[in-house]
């Protein structure tokens, strides 16, 4: 399969991976970047340093992109900053989920119209903890379940999204121990801390 949804960009190119991918922080440069694409046969890899950016056939290709410091998510409806601890990985149904620490995994979906997220957002088996509203009127469900004998939590965040009342929905979910990193991330990634 060819590109994906998502494209990783910033220090002066971007990366397209091709479809599966992980992207993942190398620790031989602190800006590049580790591609991975997932092939029957068994994973091709490439690192992309943009000190000396070069494509690899089939794994990813650079093109010049914006001069910032940092890497950030472009897909068609939204850009955002790359977190710390976690991987950017393809995936059906979401353009791309970071997996993080702890069973971390964020992924965001829409823009869709939510009337009432505690009916459309809430599962059976999810209990709301919290229901709060954050800046630039981003309303946060925080829920707790059970998983496998564990109890897990979820975020989900709905960031308002043009002018007819739409919304992404960013999910965010991990052990519930171990929440502060995933929580920690998504609310970094969307400007709120």
């Amino acid at each position: 399969m060819g590109h994906v949804l998502a494209r990783l960009a910033g220090h002066g190119v971007v990366l397209l991976g091709y479809w599966p991918y992980t992207y993942a922080r190398h620790p031989s440069a602190p800006d590049a970047v580790e591609v991975t694409n997932w092939r029957p046969g068994g994973p091709a890899t490439a690192v992309v340093d943009p000190a000396r950016p070069q494509g690899a056939d089939g794994i990813v290709d650079v093109e010049p992109g914006p001069d910032h410091p940092y890497w950030v998510i472009e897909t068609t409806a939204f850009k955002a900053v790359w977190p710390e601890g976690f991987t950017i990985d393809s995936g059906d149904g979401a353009p791309f989920y970071l997996n993080g620490p702890d069973g971390g995994t964020i992924y965001v979906s829409g823009p869709a119209a939510v009337e009432d997220p505690r009916t459309a957002l809430v599962a059976a088996y999810q209990a709301v903890e919290a229901d709060r509203t954050l800046a630039g009127g981003v309303r946060v469900l925080d829920l707790t379940y059970e998983h496998e004998g564990e109890t897990w939590w979820q975020g989900r965040y709905l960031r308002p999204h043009g002018t007819q009342g739409r919304v992404l929905v960013f999910t965010a979910q991990s052990r519930a121990a171990g929440r502060g990193p995933t929580r920690h991330g998504l609310e970094w990634m969307l400007g709120l801390v």
